[in-house]
């Protein structure tokens, strides 16, 4: 009996050495995690985020009270019991601040992705008010490049085509289409732009060979009367050789003339056009003879 009562108290020491082992351990680890959790606080986005939080403001003072207590209970310690006690609240202390920590790097983190979305959302705008602003502009020149006068030959017409349906394209776009949507629009646009400006401002190219018989089928509706067939006969005046497209220019400008007089002498634009026509041939040396032509066209050319 009096074994057993010797080894009920022995066990009863063991346990109170265990509970009463290193609380300077356990305070020092909670230290060091309030530690940690205060030099969150030196980052400014950091404090502001803890400033505006009462719930964490209220946690930190739960924490320093359990560290505080830690440190009370054990410089008041007695006996093993308080020990453990003192140890027990530095675990608390610490648990409490690593919570701490982990909650505020948390709320962070969230800010964080918050603002990058933000300002992910503003690139992507102004982006998008660029692409909008170049299409615009770019739909602008579309319109100029229609409205100039252009030759009737196959390739410029299956790009002003182009251009043409580029346009309708922008102008159906609504004020919701997403970017890819007006991005395809653009590439249209600057496409068919340049085809058709590259078209619009190369020379014309002359004939391979001179066009003696275009010549005289431009003669011939000259001397009919068909003024206008004599234009669209020689809609390209330059025929590969200096004298027939002498000849050409000199043709035209007085069918052109003579076009304006049938107006009633009203259509100003014939008029520039066959006086136009007029300069040309005298650039290339030509010169009328009398007859075959009227004394009025004949005063122009002089």
């Amino acid at each position: 009996m009096k074994r057993m009562w010797v080894a009920c108290l022995f066990s009863f020491l063991l346990a109170g050495n265990a509970l009463a082992q290193d609380p300077g351990s356990a305070i020092a680890a909670a230290e060091a995690a309030k530690s940690r959790f205060e030099s969150l606080l030196a980052d400014p986005q950091m404090e502001r985020l803890f400033a505006a939080a009462p719930a964490l403001r209220k946690a930190r003072q739960q924490a320093d009270a359990k560290l505080a207590l830690a440190y009370d209970t054990l410089s008041l310690a007695r006996s093993p019991w308080d020990r453990a006690a003192a140890r027990e609240h530095a675990i608390a202390a610490r648990i409490a601040f690593e919570k701490l920590e982990a909650e505020l790097r948390r709320r962070w983190e969230k800010a964080q992705a918050i603002l990058a979305e933000q300002d992910q959302i503003r690139r992507e705008e102004a982006e998008a008010r660029a692409l909008r602003a170049e299409t615009r502009t770019l739909a602008e020149k579309a319109k100029e490049l229609l409205a100039r006068p252009a030759p009737s030959d196959p390739e410029v017409l299956e790009t002003r085509g182009a251009v043409g349906r580029a346009l309708k394209a922008y102008e159906q776009l609504s004020a919701d289409a997403s970017p890819d949507a007006v991005r395809l629009v653009r590439d249209m646009l600057a496409q068919a732009n340049r085809s058709l400006e590259r078209l619009l401002s190369a020379p014309p190219s002359p004939e391979a060979h001179p066009a003696p018989e275009k010549l005289q089928r431009a003669v011939a509706a000259f001397l009919a009367g068909d003024y206008q067939r004599t234009v669209d006969l020689l809609a390209i005046p330059e025929l590969g050789d200096p004298e027939a497209t002498r000849i050409a220019y000199l043709l035209r400008g007085a069918a052109y003339f003579s076009l304006w007089v049938e107006s009633g002498e009203k259509d100003q634009t014939l008029y520039q056009q066959a006086l136009t026509d007029v300069r040309e041939c005298q650039k290339l040396g030509g010169a009328p003879a009398a007859k075959g032509f009227s004394p009025r066209f004949l005063a122009l050319f002089r």
